[in-house]
């Protein structure tokens, strides 16, 4: 192995010394072409990019959106601040916002409501039977016109906690818009309402907005600042490389590698023509940790090569280029192992259904090669070239501190016999944080990722208090045929899933095209209230129908029926938007569902809580499978490079532990289990497999070097151990930036990535090597390892003897 890395490495890291001017004029040549590919890039927060699109609820929301709309639901509530809505200057505001929201090109012109709509309508009894006509074709001026306003809204209930408050003092613009190319956030998606808004803002009303397009706007706000949070991460890991070197040169050259990662892998995601999305803004500072951290473990040898070589009587010149030569032999193998089993890590991300986790894994996969790539070609040609260290700065790099001693303690106690007490509580502390798992729940309420403070949070409160809800869940109504849904036992049906819908606590509002029938029957016969009811015959529906057609208008109904009356939908109105209370509410609707509706008809549902339920279901699916898939990946990799099916166990260990940490702190902070669980698990594997794969390669170098188990140990925790730490670090500097963050999205990221690296870096550097130390596995120790265990040597925390 050793005879086959310097057979290749040596002339490869040689040849790049000799060329290095050629190398890094390529490199930047290659920068400089991903750099032009980084301005296509755009923020895509595209709900098609979290939604599981093969999942039953999202499938049946994309036919509910092609048919009826209603995906991107946006609810105005307009507050007057005095006396109710019944004012000509506030209706004369809800008129404006009406008309002008109409007018904007990527608005859902069937589906923008209030009482200014066209096809908000009155149904009344007239002599020839039925009168049907706007609610409001002009704003009332005279209290006699005020008063019938009034009246004309109190008689259809269809509207009454939708578009009026129950007590008449707000009320609601509902909007819906179509996402396109051209509007690929929620921000573009709302400029034009936005603004349309600001302007009737004044002293006279308050003014609400909420729906899921707002919390997504709120959200894009944030991500958008993430370009500060990077710059702060790359502060914070720089101050944590100058610690790890004490020296600006062993800052800057890792900083440069992560930075140029992270260009390359941007330009890359450029190139492929694939957008940033929420879980893609973090990444870049996942990238550079990674890279500064491979930096590490290259420079950390380097400089023990250039101390032993000057310690040997070479001059400084040559002891700089042979030390990058022998750093490169010795760490570049075990780095480009650990690279391509984090890289492979993070791609089989790309089998999950969601495609934001997708896009994470691409990105993430994409920054570890290139990582590697840079690593192999940037770091030996600039160190070569960099003035040689000068003696007081190797010396400051050697200097022993508290870390060294701590590791060296450390080591003595794993060789000392105290590795069954090291075992012992690394077990008791994974059982005690374990018992977490007890109290994990999933969940997806964006919402909640914004402070109960927020505008957001203020709005969303006031409306779902004065309306039925900002959240809606649609069922989808499908008859065999055209007309089937004139017919009364599927009318019936839809209106005794809206009884049971209405009855639920979190339930404030259903609309359908049976509200609408019900008050035409009632028009009917003279207004009577008695007559609330839906017509016993396919006949009577139709004819009521058609008189309404006489003075109504043909697209009245698009928001609840198809021109062939083949498809309907129930509209239902949500004011908690807590997935796990959704999919409570989609079960017990099913049974409703099996009891009221004839053969042959299908009712499914969609919507924008089930699509939150659906990634719930796939999270749950992907997430089990995908560690388990990643499990594998890194068990077979690492038994391969090791030799051993025992050493792909020893590589796999700690990321059950982590696994196990994470879920079990997860449930103690009681942090669901949402789509950033995904990505901290994929980070988990991919960088915990690389901290145990540097050292157990180190130990192994070291035990073939002096066949001493003490000095080995004491030699490895502080090479590769320490750079480990140095990683661990680096990646929870980056990371902890976003605890500033007013976006608990990002701070539960935070908290996440913390707790993963610590736990990795724990289990790696202390459980595994106990274990290692109990159990002497033949693929590190041989078929003698009793002899090696007998032999006793010392070492300072400086270096090795």
């Amino acid at each position: 192995m050793e005879v086959a890395k310097s057979r290749f490495f040596r002339p490869y890291a040689q040849w790049i010394i000799s060329h290095r001017l050629l190398v890094v004029i390529v490199i930047l040549g290659i920068t400089a072409f991903l750099v032009t590919r980084i301005g296509s890039l755009q923020m895509d927060t595209n709900p098609n990019l979290w939604a599981p699109q093969k999942h039953a609820y999202v499938v049946t929301t994309n036919l509910l959106e092609e048919v009826f709309g209603g995906r991107n639901l946006t609810v105005i509530g307009v507050v007057p601040k005095q006396g109710g809505i019944y004012q000509p200057q506030v209706l004369a505001k809800i008129k404006h916002i009406q008309e002008e929201i109409e007018q904007l090109p990527n608005a859902v012109r069937h589906n923008i409501l209030s009482l200014a709509a066209r096809k908000v309508k009155q149904i009344k009894g007239s002599p020839e039977g039925m009168e049907v006509r706007p609610m409001m074709e002009t704003v009332p001026q005279t209290p006699a016109e005020m008063e019938r306003l009034k009246a004309a809204v109190a008689s259809m209930p269809i509207y009454i906690n939708a578009l009026v408050s129950p007590d008449g003092k707000a009320a609601a613009v509902v909007a819906d818009f179509k996402q396109d190319e051209k509007t690929p956030n929620f921000i573009a998606l709302l400029e034009g309402m936005r603004k349309i808004v600001d302007h009737e803002r004044d002293d006279t009303v308050d003014i609400y907005l909420g729906g899921t397009p707002v919390i997504g706007e709120a959200a894009d706000v944030q991500f958008m600042k993430m370009p500060m949070f990077f710059g702060a991460a790359l502060l914070v890991i720089m101050l944590i490389q100058y610690w790890s070197f004490r020296s600006l040169q062993g800052m800057l050259l890792p900083m440069l590698t992560g930075v140029l990662s992270v260009i390359w892998s941007l330009g890359l995601m450029g190139l492929l023509s694939v957008h940033m999305d929420p879980l893609n803004t973090t990444t870049p500072i996942l990238v550079m940790a990674v890279a500064a951290g491979h930096a590490i473990q290259i420079l950390k040898r380097y400089y023990e090569e250039y101390h032993r070589l000057q310690s040997a009587g070479m001059n400084a010149r040559d002891a700089n280029r042979t030390a990058v030569v022998e750093s490169m032999i010795r760490v570049g193998p075990v780095m480009i192992v650990a690279g391509l089993i984090a890289a492979i890590t993070f791609f089989s991300l790309a089998s999950t259904g969601i495609s934001m986790v997708q896009h994470f894994g691409v990105f993430a996969g994409c920054g570890v090669l290139a990582a590697m790539v840079i690593e192999m070609t940037v770091i030996p040609a600039v160190r070569s070239a960099l003035r040689p260290p000068k003696k007081r700065e190797a010396e400051r790099e050697r200097k022993a501190g508290i870390l060294d001693k701590f590791l060296l303690g450390v080591a003595n106690n794993l060789v000392g016999g105290r590795a069954s007490w090291i075992v012992g509580g690394g077990l008791a502390l994974l059982a005690l944080v374990g018992t977490g798992v007890a109290f994990l729940r999933i969940d997806n309420n964006f919402k909640l990722y914004f402070k109960p403070t927020s505008q957001l949070r203020i709005d969303d409160r006031a409306l779902n208090r004065t309306f039925g809800g900002t959240n809606s869940i649609q069922f989808l109504i499908q008859t065999p045929e055209p007309d089937g849904i004139k017919d009364p036992r599927v009318l019936q049906g839809m209106a005794q899933l809206q009884t049971f819908l209405e009855s639920q606590a979190d339930v404030g509002k259903t609309q359908s095209l049976v509200d609408l029938i019900k008050r035409m029957n009632q028009a009917m016969h003279a207004d009577d209230k008695a007559f609330y009811t839906l017509p016993q015959s396919r006949e009577l529906v139709a004819q009521y129908l058609f008189l309404y057609s006489l003075s109504g208008d043909p697209q009245d109904f698009d928001s609840f029926v198809d021109n062939n009356y083949q498809r309907a939908s129930v509209w239902t109105f949500i004011k908690n938007d807590s997935t796990t209370n959704a999919d409570i509410l989609a079960h017990k609707a099913q049974t409703v569902i099996d009891k009221s509706f004839p053969p042959g008809v299908s009712v499914q549902m969609g919507g924008s809580l089930p699509q939150l339920i659906a990634l719930n279901d796939v999270i749950v699916q992907d997430k089990f499978r995908n560690m388990a898939q990643m499990a594998l990946v890194v068990f077979i990799l690492g038994a391969i490079v090791l030799r051993s099916w025992v050493g792909g166990l020893f590589v796999i260990t700690p990321l059950f532990a982590v696994t196990i940490a994470n879920f079990g702190l997860m449930g103690w902070l009681h942090t669901p289990l949402d789509i950033t669980a995904m990505t901290t698990a994929a980070m988990a594997i991919g960088i915990g497999a690389d901290y145990e794969i540097y050292l157990l390669f180190r130990f192994r170098e070291e035990l073939a070097r002096g066949g001493d188990v003490r000095s080995a140990t004491q030699t490895s925790l502080l090479t590769s151990g320490k750079a480990i730490l140095f990683v661990a670090l680096s990646v929870i500097g980056g990371y902890a930036v976003l605890q500033a963050s007013d976006f608990a999205f990002y701070n539960q990221l935070s908290n996440m990535v913390t707790a993963t690296m610590a736990v990795s870096a724990f289990f790696a550097l202390f459980f595994l090597r106990a274990l290692m130390m109990i159990f002497k596995p033949r693929f590190i120790f041989g078929d003698q390892p009793e002899a090696l265990f007998n032999k006793v040597a010392t070492v300072t925390p400086g270096g090795r003897t």
